[in-house]
């Protein structure tokens, strides 16, 4: 075991967390460990100037995927946070200046209007589901079923639940109802958008039949490269309430992949 003092001199912080929150002293009682959120490896589709698939709108950082892959190695995100930084604030500039003219204010009032309305809506919503409770339920099904090890039918549950949990997230009831800094609402739009995105992640890992990265699955061991060498896309049909999915080569010229074998 490692001294006590070499410990405290390296990880103090981080272990008096854990003695906080778990009760156990890990200097003596082995720690407790299991897979969690920690980065995204993914995000909004990007080219080679940083923009995004939405005219004048551009991304850098964490939110944009280029860099990952099917693993992210450490430091990437420094070099998103940079890069992507670097060659989008120019790219933006340039965009905007080439602009011959710039939408009529009517857009973003109508836009304004069309969100106010929406908020008034879940205002007045007189449902029975709690919205942190819903969230809850998310955690709990994307945690049992969609981490690193993956089965089909498991991925496929996954998803037929969060049909039903957007379901009832047409029902909910918001206990917070005041007009001026309502974190409420804030948090029940967003969790919208994570019940979206969850289906994507869920959808999306069950389409591929095979191992890569932090996806595994133990039915489909191996990488494959001959019918998974590309990049999963996925875009949300609105008229159908669900997301769409296409695939794009992965370009290889340059560096070949290789396992990841630490």
């Amino acid at each position: 075991h490692i001294d006590r003092k070499v410990l405290d001199r390296k990880l103090e912080g981080i272990l008096e967390i854990y003695q906080k929150f778990v009760g156990d002293d890990p200097r003596d009682t082995p720690m407790k460990i299991f897979p969690g959120m920690h980065y995204t490896m993914g995000g909004l589709w990007v080219d080679l100037s940083q923009a995004t698939n939405i005219p004048g709108i551009y991304a850098a950082g964490e939110c944009e995927y280029q860099y990952h892959g099917a693993n992210r190695l450490g430091a990437n995100s420094l070099v998103s946070c940079i890069f992507g930084g670097f060659v989008a604030g120019p790219a933006a500039v340039q965009y905007a200046r080439n602009q011959k003219s710039m939408a009529s204010n009517g857009y973003f009032d109508a836009e304004r209007k069309r969100q106010q309305e929406l908020n008034a809506r879940m205002m007045k919503s007189e449902g029975k589901e709690n919205p942190f409770l819903l969230w809850r339920e998310l955690g709990e099904l994307m945690t049992r079923n969609c981490t690193v090890i993956r089965y089909n039918k498991n991925l496929q549950a996954a998803d037929s639940k969060l049909c039903e949990l957007l379901e009832r997230f047409q029902n909910i009831n918001l206990s917070d109802r005041s007009q001026w800094a309502n974190t409420t609402i804030v948090f029940a739009r967003q969790l919208y958008n994570m019940l979206q995105l969850a289906r994507v992640i869920a959808q999306g890992a069950a389409i591929r039949d095979e191992s890569r990265g932090a996806h595994y699955k133990p039915d489909f061991p191996d990488r494959d490269d001959k019918n998974w060498l590309k990049t999963t896309k996925a875009y949300f049909a609105a008229d159908a309430d669900e997301p769409r999915f296409e695939f794009e080569p992965v370009d290889i010229s340059l560096i070949p992949p290789r396992p990841r074998k630490y």
